[in-house]
C-alpha cells in the first residue's frame, strides 16, 4: 500500500525519506498502539492442484514474499519473476489474456533514476585576474538534479545559509542583490547545536529544506545555486562526502544546482576570505562559527569571481507490466465488467518508502501486498473453474509501480483495456493479511447503491467484524477507478509495526484469515454478479487515519508530475481544500509562507499550520495564478 499525504498515507517518490519519517510515523505509532500482535500461521508444504485454498494461497504467499523475489522492487528482477508466476497462475485458471498480443502483460515506462552526462557536464571558477579553475566531476563538485539541466555564465556572491526568516530575525538575502548572479550557501541553518536556538537547535525547520532553499533563491532573482556541506554534520557523523546526483529528488526545480566539496570551497575562501567582525574568515567552519555567535548573516559578493557552469541527465526508464487477465462473462449483462485488483509491487531493498531510514534491507512485503495478490489469484481459480461463466465480465489485474504512487492503475485508467463506462464495479485487496479478532475493514460501501447490502448479505455465513468508515481512503489503487465515478470496495485488515519494514513477513501473517476473506469477497462478487442493476455511483469524503493534531487538506499529489510545484490528481468532495476552491490539475507553488516545490512543501506546511487556521495557498491553473484562502480540518477519523 502507498503512502499517501493528508491524513492518509503517501508515497513517496525518489528520495522522500527524511519527509516520510515526520509524516508516517506519528499516524503509524497512534495506530500501534491499538493493533494487538498478529496470529501467525506455520507455513505448509507447497501446494498442487487438488489443496486447498490455504495450501494454495499459502504458495502464493511464500513464494511472492520470498527473498527470491528482491523484494519486488520495480528495478529487481525478481518482479518480472512475480509478473510471470501471476499470468501462470492466470493461464491455468483458464483467464484470456487482456491484451491484444496474448502476452498478459500491459506494460509502460517508469523512471526510476536519473543519469549524469559527463560530456556535457562542467563547473569552472574564474577568478579577478582571469585564472580559471576547472572542478572534477564527483570529486569537486556534483550536479544536482532538483536543480534540473541547464547552462550558466555569472557572478558569484556568498549568501550564508541561503535562508530567509524575518519573523527568526535571520535573512542572509537582506541587502544583497543576487539578482543575474550565482549564490554559494552553507547547508542546513544557524546554530544546530544550541537547543535555545531560533531555529531549534538539533531539530530542522523547514527553512534548511533544499528546496526551501531553491525557491528563495530563484525569488531573489539568482541563476544558480552552489552548495556547501555545513562542517558540523561532516564532523559530526562523516568525513565531507558529495550527496549522489538525485539525492535531493529529481523533479527540477529549474534553477541549476551543484554541490561543491568543502576543500573547493575552502580553496576559494583562501583567495577571497569573507569578512565577519574585522576578521578574515577562510574555511567553511570559521564562517559557520562566526554565524552562530551573532546569529547574524555574513551575506556579501565574492568580488572579481564568475562561474562557469553547464550539465545535463539522461532519464533512466524502465518497462514493468501491470498483468491483466480476463473470464468473460455470459448472458445479458455480459457487457458490463468488474475488476478485482491488487498491487504486487513492493519495496525491494527499502530505498525508496521503507519506514527504516538509509535502509538497504530487503523488504519482501508478505502483507503489503503479496496478500492481496494471493486473494486474487485465489479467486481467479474459483471463478475460473466454474462450469458457468459469470453474469458479468470479470478482470482480474495485478497492478505495478503502486509504491511509486499508484502508476499502474493510472497507466490503465489512460490506456483501459476494457471500456470504463462498461466497468461498474472495481475490487481492490491490498494488505488483507493481517486479519485480528475477525476485524475486516472495507472502504468505498458508500460509493455504489448496491455495496451495502452486499457487504452485508456475504456476512451472513463469514460471522467477520466489518468496519466501514464513511470516508474513502485514496492510498491505493481503487482510487483512480474512483476518481472516474466507478464505485469501488477497499478490502484491508490495517496498518501493523512491520508495514514497510523488513519485518512484513509471511511469519507474521494470518493466512486462514486471508482465506475468510477471500471467502467473503467471493460472496460479496457473487452477489454483485447476480443484480440486474449496476451500482450507482456516490461521491464521499474522505477517510483518514487519525493523526494527532496534524491539519487535514484533502487532496492527493501526484508523483509523477513534473511541474514547478505540487500537482494535484484529486481534491476530496467537501475537504477543505475542495471548500477552498483547489481543484484537480492545481499545481500548488505556496503554502502560507512555505514555499512549495514538491511533497515536502506540502508537508512542511501542515507541520507549521494547526487545524482551523485560514491560509493562502497560491496555485498555478493552467496559464494563470490563483491565491486561494484555505482552513485547515481536523484530522479525521475512520469512523
Amino acid at each position: 500500500m502507498n503512502r499517501f499525504l493528508d491524513g492518509r498515507r503517501f508515497s513517496n517518490r525518489f528520495r522522500l525519506l527524511a519527509l516520510v519519517s515526520f509524516l508516517l510515523l506519528a499516524a503509524v505509532d497512534f495506530l500501534l498502539a491499538q493493533v494487538p500482535p498478529p496470529e501467525v500461521t506455520p507455513l505448509l508444504e507447497p501446494a498442487t492442484p487438488s489443496q486447498t485454498s490455504l495450501q494454495r494461497i499459502t504458495e502464493d504467499v511464500r513464494y511472492l514474499a520470498s527473498d527470491e523475489l528482491e523484494g519486488r522492487g520495480v528495478q529487481t528482477e525478481g518482479i518480472h519473476k512475480a509478473a510471470v508466476y501471476i499470468r501462470e497462475v492466470f493461464r491455468e485458471a483458464g483467464l484470456k489474456s487482456g491484451t491484444e498480443d496474448g502476452s498478459y502483460f500491459q506494460s509502460f515506462p517508469v523512471v526510476v533514476d536519473q543519469k549524469v552526462l559527463p560530456a556535457e557536464t562542467s563547473l569552472v571558477l574564474e577568478g579577478p585576474d582571469g585564472q580559471r579553475q576547472a572542478l572534477e566531476l564527483e570529486k569537486d563538485f556534483q550536479p544536482l538534479m532538483i536543480g534540473g539541466a541547464g547552462k550558466m555564465s555569472a557572478p558569484l556572491v556568498f549568501a550564508g545559509y541561503g535562508i530567509e526568516a524575518d519573523s527568526l530575525g535571520y535573512n542572509d538575502y537582506k541587502s544583497l542583490d543576487v539578482k543575474g548572479k550565482v549564490v554559494l550557501i552553507l547547508r542546513r541553518e544557524p546554530q544546530q547545536a544550541q537547543q535555545d536556538s531560533v531555529f531549534a537547535g538539533e531539530e530542522i525547520t523547514p527553512h534548511s529544506y533544499i528546496r526551501t532553499k531553491l525557491q528563495a533563491a530563484k525569488k531573489q532573482g539568482a541563476v544558480g545555486v552552489l552548495l556547501v556541506n555545513d562542517t558540523l554534520f561532516t564532523t559530526k557523523d562523516e568525513p565531507d562526502e558529495l550527496v549522489s546526483a538525485n539525492g535531493f529528488g529529481t523533479r527540477s526545480m529549474q534553477i541549476p544546482f551543484a554541490q561543491l566539496s568543502q576543500a573547493a570551497v575552502n580553496g576559494l575562501l583562501k583567495q577571497n576570505p569573507i569578512t565577519g567582525k574585522k576578521r578574515e574568515l577562510k574555511s567553511v567552519q570559521a564562517i559557520e562559527k562566526q554565524i552562530d555567535r551573532s546569529l547574524k548573516p555574513l551575506s556579501m559578493p565574492l568580488e572579481g569571481w564568475t562561474v562557469h557552469y553547464q550539465t545535463g541527465f539522461e532519464k533512466v526508464k524502465i518497462s514493468v507490466p501491470n498483468v491483466v487477465g480476463i473470464l468473460p462473462g455470459e448472458g445479458p449483462y455480459a457487457k458490463e465488467a468488474i475488476i478485482l485488483g491488487a498491487h504486487y509491487d513492493h519495496l525491494g531493498f527499502g530505498e525508496i518508502g521503507s519506514r527504516i531510514p538509509n535502509s538497504k534491507e530487503l523488504h519482501v512485503g508478505a502483507d503489503d501486498n503479496a496478500s492481496g495478490t494471493a486473494a486474487i489469484l485465489e479467486l481467479a481459480r474459483r471463478f475460473g473453474k466454474q462450469e458457468q461463466k459469470p453474469k458479468r465480465t470479470l478482470i482480474f489485474m495485478a497492478f505495478t509501480a503502486e509504491e511509486r504512487g499508484l502508476l499502474g492503475s493510472q497507466h490503465y485508467i489512460k490506456n483501459p483495456l476494457y471500456p470504463l463506462n462498461q466497468t461498474i464495479a472495481m475490487l481492490n485487496f491490498d494488505m488483507i493479511g493481517r486479519l485480528r479478532k475477525s476485524e475486516l475493514t472495507v472502504y468505498g460501501g458508500k460509493t455504489g447503491d448496491a455495496f451495502e447490502k452486499a457487504l452485508q448479505r456475504a456476512n451472513a455465513e463469514e460471522e467477520l467484524t466489518l468496519n466501514q468508515p464513511s470516508g474513502m481512503m485514496g492510498a491505493s489503487d481503487h482510487y483512480p477507478f474512483y476518481q472516474q465515478e466507478i464505485p469501488v470496495l477497499h478490502f484491508f485488515t490495517g496498518i501493523t509495526k512491520e508495514y514497510h519494514t523488513p519485518a512484513d513477513r509471511i511469519e507474521t501473517l494470518n493466512l486462514p484469515g486471508i482465506v475468510q476473506v477471500v471467502d467473503y469477497s467471493e460472496a460479496v462478487l457473487d452477489y454483485l454478479l447476480h443484480q440486474t442493476e449496476p451500482p450507482q455511483f456516490a461521491q464521499v469524503s474522505s477517510a483518514s487515519r487519525g493523526r494527532g493534531n496534524m491539519a487535514y487538506l484533502g487532496v492527493m499529489p501526484n508523483y509523477e508530475g513534473e511541474a514547478d510545484g505540487l500537482e494535484l490528481n484529486g481534491v476530496s468532495p467537501n475537504s477543505p481544500a475542495d471548500q477552498g476552491g483547489l481543484k484537480k490539475g492545481d499545481i500548488i507553488v505556496q503554502f502560507g509562507e512555505i514555499p512549495v516545490g514538491d511533497i515536502q512543501g506540502l508537508a512542511a506546511g501542515l507541520r507549521k499550520y494547526k487545524p482551523g487556521e485560514t491560509i493562502k495557498v497560491t496555485v498555478k491553473r493552467g496559464k494563470a495564478t490563483e491565491e486561494l484562502q484555505v482552513t485547515l480540518g481536523e484530522p479525521l477519523s475512520d469512523e
